[in-house]
């Protein structure tokens, strides 16, 4: 089982992956599209799995000291959420969606940076073993939300995006 640390870095590069997919599909929009989707699906779940178990924990163990990183993590959050409503209700197409997509993935990556170059390795060092429950907790949230969410909306647009 991953601890929390590796699960997060896993679902940065999975969605790093995707993103680069994206921007190998120039001028083939329904595939774009359907990446957009998936890529806003990888990002609520773990946006989610964050806020919900994460930074609980990190605020809880690190105190003071976690507060500041964690609250800039929920505000770029935040910011992400907006942009997937605006796409979501674009339909994921069009001129302005590429727009808010890639205004989106700026302030991703700027967060992956940020979380990968200080909130993780602090939380690292202070987890310690809670991490390894932490992950636990984490793995079968994300199996929860993956079960949950638009999955099940995934074979109506598997068959839009194969027409």
């Amino acid at each position: 089982m991953a601890n929390a640390i590796e699960l997060i870095t896993s679902d940065h590069r999975t969605v790093e992956q995707l993103y680069q997919r994206y921007h190998g599909l120039n001028g083939q929009p329904q595939q774009q599209q359907a990446l957009i989707q998936a890529i806003c699906h990888e990002l609520t779940i773990h946006t989610q799995l964050e806020e919900e178990i994460f930074y609980r924990a990190v605020e809880r163990i690190l105190g003071k000291e976690g507060a500041r990183p964690v609250q800039e993590a929920r505000k770029e959050h935040n910011d992400m959420k907006q942009a997937m409503s605006q796409l979501h209700a674009s339909g994921f197409t069009g001129p302005e969606c590429d727009h808010v997509f890639q205004e989106m993935m700026k302030g991703v990556q700027h967060h992956v940076q940020e979380e990968e170059t200080e909130l993780l390795p602090q939380a690292q060092q202070r987890l310690g073993t809670e991490s390894e429950r932490l992950g636990t907790q984490m793995q079968q949230r994300k199996q929860e939300l993956q079960h949950f969410q638009p999955g099940s909306g995934s074979q109506e647009r598997e068959a839009r995006v194969n027409e």
